[in-house]
């Protein structure tokens, strides 16, 4: 089954496809009129859609496909906002605002807000193979009106839901759905956890603690409320956390549903096989862990990217804000 663009009343599909030594999934979105096609990384961590501009130059902008507003009609140039910095963990970018037509498959945004970059850093977004970002994430200023997803016609859709699957094997393809979920990538027999979301800033639930080969850790207690946050994080490729140390043995977090449900994760799913990623790399194998320090209201964030959701396949509900997780069926042919 091919679902590249696939769509039907009130949902549409977009094939997501490996890049950059396999660790990240891309999909395909067009702007203006008439379009042009770009490759972006759907990132539930940040909230912007920013592209190349025309006008960068940079190492970074060599290899991807430029916006070139002078052949799009419904162009505008958003000067209150111009120009901005934005920073990443080791690069940044400059945008200018500008608003043109989005499409996502054949949803249509009309005059949606998003940056064009005139300089973007060679550190780290030269080795990426994506165009640009789209932001799926959210945030507690209301005035933003650069969210594309907020700004999705209400009735072009099935559901305020978008679903995210990625693969097992990061050659096969994923796929991100808005409207809707696909249940070709559920598990048989499969129960749905729905969980509030408990930020405002994050795609963030709650965690209790972690279990590290069968032993409880308590790692959130002592935090303001007596938990810690797991942010869902399509945009980082690794879980991080603030810890020490590799850990070789199965892993589960605690969320705190009815029954304090348990997501496990073993040495296959997060132990990386580097020569498979990477051929220049001397050790066999890379642990998809990584430490960060990034604080939140109720202590220290934990980040779940791409390794938790290829187990899990996630649903993100807008209007009750909640995000629902399921067993992944992994399709082997897209």
């Amino acid at each position: 089954m091919n679902i590249e663009n696939c769509s039907n009343k009130g949902i549409s599909t977009i094939l997501l496809k490996g890049g950059y030594l396999n660790r990240q999934f891309i999909g395909e979105i067009s702007i203006g009129s008439p379009p042009q096609k770009f490759k972006v990384l759907f990132d539930t961590g940040s909230t912007n859609l920013w592209i190349p501009s025309k006008n960068c130059y940079t190492k970074a902008c060599f290899s991807k496909k430029k916006y070139d507003h002078r052949i799009s009609k419904n162009y505008k140039l958003v000067k209150k906002k111009n120009p901005v910095e934005v920073f990443f963990g080791t690069g940044k970018i400059q945008i200018a605002y500008v608003s043109d037509d989005v499409h996502l498959g054949d949803i249509k945004v009309k005059n949606q807000e998003f940056g064009i970059a005139s300089y973007i850093s060679d550190d780290p977004f030269s080795e990426m193979q994506f165009d640009g970002l789209f932001g799926l994430g959210i945030s507690d200023d209301k005035k933003k009106k650069q969210m594309i997803y907020d700004n999705i016609p209400r009735n072009t859709l099935k559901r305020n839901i978008f679903s995210i699957y990625y693969p097992k094997n990061v050659d096969d393809n994923g796929a991100i759905t808005f409207g809707g979920y696909d249940k070709q990538f559920i598990q048989p027999n499969s129960n749905i956890d729905w969980f509030d979301v408990s930020s405002t800033k994050y795609w963030a639930i709650k965690m209790i603690g972690l279990k590290i080969n069968g032993v409880f850790l308590d790692v959130c207690s002592k935090n303001s409320g007596g938990y810690c946050e797991a942010v869902i994080d399509t945009g980082t490729s690794s879980i991080a956390g603030p810890r020490d140390g590799r850990i070789i043995y199965p892993i589960s977090l605690h969320l705190p549903t009815r029954k304090h449900k348990e997501f496990e994760l073993t040495p296959d799913d997060y132990i990386v096989d580097s020569f498979r990623i990477d051929p220049i790399l001397k050790t066999p194998c890379n642990f998809a862990f990584m430490p960060i320090n990034i604080s939140s209201t109720s202590g220290y964030l934990y980040i779940l990217g791409q390794i938790f959701l290829q187990k899990y396949y996630a649903i993100f509900e807008k209007d009750n804000m909640k995000i629902g997780t399921w067993k992944s069926e992994h399709v082997l042919e897209l």
